[in-house]
């Protein structure tokens, strides 16, 4: 029985051991090994399979690849498995503290690390120049989006002063201007510190954050699982303005045309590419949209617009989000009768607990900065 039957079939699972800091990975797995199946799933989510063709029609961001070997592979691995024994938490720790008065990323941690930027940092900064050169006229603050092929390192910024950083920072505005830290205007923070953990701007920083993920480490886990298929790239993406605040720190869309305008961008790039994405993932995927209001600058009639960011695999493991898989099941496998389809949904509560979902890794960065900071 493979993985994906089994969660069907409601089997018992065991708890995953290893995993310490990413919240997003599976937390069970079967007794049986990980199915190919599963693996299958995951690696045609990969932006390989559909970033070229969407990026080309414009329904997604300017996208560079720079490839990254079997052996680059392996040595992420490595690396990070390394910088996680109890042996090395002095060296990453220093690191981090060298990041947060400087504002620079050290030197390599390991001689792999080293030599990972040695191989990889050419292709990156190069990436990250053609990417950034042309916003905003050179006039903005550069940088772009990093990820590998499944998934981004942004659990790394916990690890390595990023996050701590613009947390800090933030909380010591916060204090100045004298306003409330209820748990909303928290959440507000995390969600622009993990916006900012994103924002590559050199090389180095970007190796530093793939040695340091455990996510990175997932994903080439399972990758390498399948050498005879191997196709795996550092992925660099145009750097998208989404306004996370307007979701997380003030949720109302105060306008009814604002919020029509919203919904009426993801429907309509949803129409364009799906015909593209159902040939790929055989009729069901997650897909993430980016939705972005007209500029400041902008005539007044002008429509919002939306960016699919990535693509996921589609199972009974995924988030329903604001649906419940318990009592609407229906509607998150189309199969709802008498309903329209696309149905958006938008919710102007408040998330009560949604700090809970907050990573291990972070929740101890909060808690260590909140602790020396006068609030």
């Amino acid at each position: 029985m493979s993985l994906l039957e089994s969660i069907r079939a409601g089997r018992q699972l065991r708890n995953v051991g290893g995993i310490q800091n990413d919240s997003s990975a599976p937390k069970t797995v079967d007794t049986l090994k990980l199915s190919d199946e599963y693996d299958s799933l995951v690696l045609q989510a990969n932006i390989e399979n559909w970033g070229s063709a969407l990026a080309e029609a414009g329904f997604t961001p300017k996208t560079v690849m720079v490839p990254l070997s079997l052996d680059q592979g392996r040595l992420l691995l490595k690396a990070y498995e390394e910088l996680d024994k109890d042996a090395k938490k002095t060296v990453v720790d220093n690191a981090r503290k060298e990041y947060l008065t400087t504002g620079l990323t050290s030197s390599p941690l390991l001689p792999g690390e080293a030599r990972l930027l040695g191989e990889l940092g050419p292709g990156v900064q190069r990436a990250i120049d053609e990417l950034s050169e042309k916003e905003d006229d050179g006039k903005g603050e550069g940088g772009c989006f990093v990820k590998l092929s499944s998934r981004s390192p942004k659990d790394a910024a916990a690890r390595s002063g990023v996050f701590e950083s613009y947390y800090a920072r933030e909380l010591r505005r916060i204090r100045e201007g004298g306003e409330d830290l209820d748990e909303q205007r928290k959440l507000w923070i995390l969600c622009q510190a993990e916006g900012a953990a994103l924002r590559f701007r050199d090389a180095a920083s970007v190796v530093r954050a793939l040695v340091l993920s455990e996510r990175v480490w997932q994903d080439m886990t399972l990758a390498l699982r399948h050498p005879e298929n191997w196709q795996q790239n550092v992925i660099l993406r145009k750097w998208e303005p989404v306004p996370i605040d307007m979701v997380a720190h003030s949720p109302r869309l105060n306008d009814p045309a604002q919020r029509e305008s919203a919904v009426s961008a993801m429907k309509d790039l949803f129409a364009k590419l799906w015909p593209i994405l159902s040939e790929i993932f055989s009729g069901k995927c997650v897909l993430d949209f980016g939705v972005i209001p007209p500029s400041s600058t902008s005539k007044l009639d002008t429509p919002w617009r939306a960016i699919l960011i990535e693509v996921n695999p589609f199972e009974e493991t995924t988030d329903g989000a604001l649906f419940s898989w318990t009592k609407e099941r229906d509607i998150l496998e189309g199969k709802k009768e008498g309903l329209e389809y696309s149905v958006v949904r938008v919710t102007e509560t408040k998330r009560g607990g949604a700090l809970a979902m907050v990573p291990k890794g972070w929740k101890e960065v909060v808690e260590k900065v909140e602790s020396r900071t006068q609030l």
